[in-house]
């Protein structure tokens, strides 16, 4: 007897494992009676660019990493997937090694390497147009490093999918900037070192050296202080000032200000009141430094030390560099000239680039993403002519990435199996992403970096209301009771909005999310929980990473 094919599995390929990736096998097997899902992973490990990698001889060019004092700069209430809390007497801040961890203790919990071909890279991913609107995905084993010239080239399979989530990431190509003097064979030629921040790993190498660093956003910040914390002399050269926000502000995380309630308060104001608190507790803003934009008006950039490093002249802001060269003299549009400039490390982001994909996919054939970084998706997610293809992760957050990676699985995954209304017409998805841009534009510079820029607990939130998960009073009191109902709405309003609240009530809500919320809002009654306790060891004999197919 044929099973229908309304009532067969739908296939599911996960393009990457990574933050997003591990996600969307989680939620894909949540529906697992209705789902077959296969990941797949050019790496040896899962993790994506929270894994620390070297760069070397055999591996000059990463996939995407960390460098190795990187430190996340979203709390850890706020960073955490959902229903596998991240244990209470951890650092409010996590080193990239920690939350390498937390992604190997998720994967193992919810065991999903049995799900994962790693060091498989997939070459190319194509829509078939049958009726079903299928994939094909193609693929072959990535070789060891090792594998001399004369070794058989590996074989390439190809397998067909039903629906097809991309979690690959978009912070793997560099781009950089345009410079008179960049390029070793211009007669005038800088002859120092030039690297971008997506090959910097650590800072001995630049002990005692100067060093222009050129951005302004996280990456160059922390990199600026890194390297006056080595006695290097840096340069911190950007185009646009922008506001410069500490890990913690009022005693508090900075990210735990933000609250629902505060969403409700008008923009304007919000941005007065931490313009106002960031002149006020920090250090004068150097000339070269202050904001030409209002708050929130360009991604945040967050870090502790530099004003305090700016003020002992270990770090000097400078203008935009007009000229390299020739030698190691460096000029910069105000004039001022440094002479003897040993490195210049360009922090300037990434392009978005799909290799796998026809770019017109995740552009719409409306433009070159890899230039502009301008895409078409749906909701962040589904570029309206390829309904059975999702993007997850695509996307700049005010925020950790994990949680609103998470949310989009969750609501794809139910969009999938038929548990939720069906997607807008085609028609309506352009006119919703036509407004998304409109606001980008209105309220962010008009840059490649703000393309895609969005609020974590705002989205959120839109995407819990439609799944069916937002902690509605309604829905917390028929769940709870009356007083605890609510208690824990008081706390959803009031507290910072964590992942955790998501589960509170809806579909695949979770058992633990009552006592997890509480632990995480500092409860005594609830430190103990045995749903915020560190995790335990991994069984003797078991890997962190899954190196075969």
């Amino acid at each position: 007897m044929t099973v229908p094919p309304s009532q067969q599995k739908k296939r599911v390929a996960v393009i990457g494992a990574g933050a997003s990736g591990l996600t969307a096998i989680k939620e894909c097997l949540d529906e697992k009676d209705l789902i077959d899902v296969v990941a797949f992973e050019q790496e040896s490990y899962l993790g994506g660019l929270w894994r620390y990698v070297e760069v070397s001889e055999d591996n000059p060019n990463p996939h995407s990493s960390v460098y190795k004092s990187t430190i996340i700069n979203t709390s850890k209430e706020l960073m955490t997937y959902s229903d596998f809390p991240i244990p209470l007497d951890w650092p409010t801040y996590l080193p990239n090694q920690k939350v390498a961890f937390y992604f190997d203790k998720y994967a193992e919990h919810f065991d999903l390497r049995r799900h994962i071909r790693f060091s498989t890279k997939v070459l190319e991913v194509k829509e078939l147009h049958d009726e079903q609107k299928r994939w094909s995905v193609r693929f072959h084993p990535v070789l060891p490093a090792n594998v001399g010239p004369d070794s058989p080239l590996p074989e390439i399979q190809e397998e067909i999918f039903d629906y097809v989530m991309m979690c690959s990431g978009h912070h793997w190509k560099p781009r950089y900037p345009t410079f008179v003097g960049m390029n070793p064979n211009d007669l005038e030629a800088y002859t120092g070192e030039q690297l971008h921040s997506h090959f910097y790993r650590q800072a001995d190498a630049y002990r005692d050296k100067t060093v222009i660093v050129v951005g302004l956003g996280n990456s160059a910040v922390d990199l600026a202080v890194e390297l006056s914390l080595n006695q290097s002399q840096v340069y911190l050269s950007c185009r646009r000032p922008a506001w410069i926000a500490p890990r913690w502000l009022l005693s508090k995380p900075l990210d735990h200000s933000r609250t629902r309630l505060t969403h409700t308060i008008p923009f304007f104001l919000v941005q007065f009141i931490f313009a106002f608190l960031i002149t006020r507790f920090s250090p004068p803003i150097h000339k070269n430094m202050k904001p030409i934009r209002r708050p929130f008006e360009s991604h945040p950039t967050i870090n502790t030390l530099l004003p305090e490093r700016i003020t002992t002249g270990t770090v000097k802001p400078v203008k935009n560099i007009k000229k390299l060269g020739p030698g190691k003299r460096v000029e910069f549009e105000d004039g001022t000239v440094v002479d003897h400039v040993d490195a210049v490390v360009y922090c300037t982001g990434y392009h978005i680039s799909f290799p796998a994909l026809d770019p017109s996919i995740v552009t719409d054939g409306k433009a070159s993403a890899e230039q502009s970084n301008q895409v078409w998706t749906w909701n962040y997610m589904i570029p309206p002519r390829h309904p059975n293809m999702a993007f997850v992760g695509l996307f700049q957050p005010l925020g950790a990435i994990m949680p609103i990676s998470e949310m989009q699985c969750r609501f794809l995954v139910r969009t999938l199996v038929g548990k939720m209304d069906p997607l807008p017409s085609e028609q309506d998805m352009d006119k919703d992403i036509k407004e998304l841009k409109k606001y980008i534009r209105t309220r962010y510079d008009d840059t490649p970096r703000h393309t895609i820029q969005v609020d974590y607990a705002t989205y959120c939130d839109s995407l819990a209301t439609k799944i069916g998960c937002f902690p509605s009073l309604a829905k917390l009191v028929s769940k709870f009771g009356l007083v605890e109902g609510l208690r824990l709405k008081t706390e959803t309003i009031f507290g910072p909005p964590t992942p955790i609240q998501y589960r509170l009530i809806g579909p695949h809500a979770w058992e633990g999310a009552r006592e997890a919320t509480w632990g995480y809002a500092g409860k005594a009654a609830f430190a103990d929980s045995k749903y915020l306790k560190d995790f335990q060891p991994t069984p003797q004999g078991k890997p962190t990473t899954t190196l075969t197919k």
